[in-house]
């Protein structure tokens, strides 16, 4: 049954040809958005932030000694 539906057989070059392009067309547009939904997840997520006050200010109390 699904064989009589994608029957290419008979295609020219040309239904090939606009057949790959289509989809090349549509594997790009999803590798596209998989990066996009990348980078937000990227984006959402905190930042190291690391906490250099205490570093600074033992370094600062030992120069004034």
């Amino acid at each position: 049954m699904l064989s009589s539906l994608i029957d290419v057989s008979g295609w020219t070059a040309e239904q090939w040809l606009a057949a790959l392009i289509l989809g090349f067309i549509i594997m790009a547009t999803l590798l596209i958005l998989h990066r996009v939904v990348k980078l937000f997840r990227l984006s959402k997520k905190p930042r190291y932030k690391p906490n250099l006050r205490p570093l600074r200010h033992a370094q600062h109390r030992h120069a004034k000694d």
